[in-house]
């Protein structure tokens, strides 16, 4: 009896040890779901991560804003930030065509600009119409609206990249779906100065 009492003790205590020594249910929950909750990096922190650059950035543009401003008005980077239209949409060897403000505001000084944007194609064709009435070349045209500002008349000076001196321009805007004839102040190398009254694509021609 008393040899029987001695082994089941023994059996016992080995059955003890082996449940001490195993890992706890609890413990190995916790461990799981610790494991689950180690959070990814966000999209942005993936990016810096990997050194990848955002698309704007590969175009040119300091910040996804300036994209997308710059997409409505149909630039790139270069033209954007330089409010100019380097092209127009059907019009062969165009000369870019930039403002760079200090617009007189009936007759005053004032440091206003305008914005210039590329036109469509439908436009730019009726300004090559326009051009081939005069008997002259289209240079470029260009979309172009006034800052909120109360004029009659503004003063414009548009920088024409390639302009000959001497070269005879004459100049179109289109106001409510017709070309109307705008003074020449001005037209010497690289530069037309235009007298203006209010918002509108403005075709830039060449005369004979």
């Amino acid at each position: 009896m008393k040899r029987f009492m001695a082994l089941l003790t023994a059996s016992l205590l080995a059955a003890s040890m082996t449940v001490s020594a195993a890992g706890s249910p609890s413990t190995s929950a916790v461990a799981k779901k610790e494991k689950k909750e180690v959070a990814a990096p966000a999209p942005s922190e993936a990016v810096e991560a990997s050194g990848t650059q955002p698309s704007y950035a590969g175009e040119g543009f300091s910040n996804a804003s300036d994209a997308q401003a710059a997409a409505q008005r149909g630039l790139s980077a270069g033209e954007y930030y330089n409010n100019a239209v380097t092209s127009a949409p059907g019009v062969p060897n165009a000369l870019p065509v930039g403002q760079g403000g200090k617009i007189l505001i009936n007759g005053v000084p004032s440091n206003l600009s305008t914005t210039l944007s590329r036109v469509s194609s439908a436009v730019a064709g009726s300004a090559q119409s326009q051009a081939a009435s005069l008997g002259g070349r289209l240079l470029n045209v260009v979309g172009l609206k006034f800052p909120a500002a109360n004029f009659n008349a503004a003063t414009v000076n548009f920088y024409v990249k390639g302009l000959a001196d001497g070269t005879s321009i004459a100049a179109r805007q289109y106001v409510n779906g017709q070309w109307i004839e705008v003074d020449v102040v001005e037209s010497r190398a690289d530069h037309v100065i235009l007298l203006l009254k209010g918002s509108g694509p403005v075709a830039f021609i060449a005369l004979p």
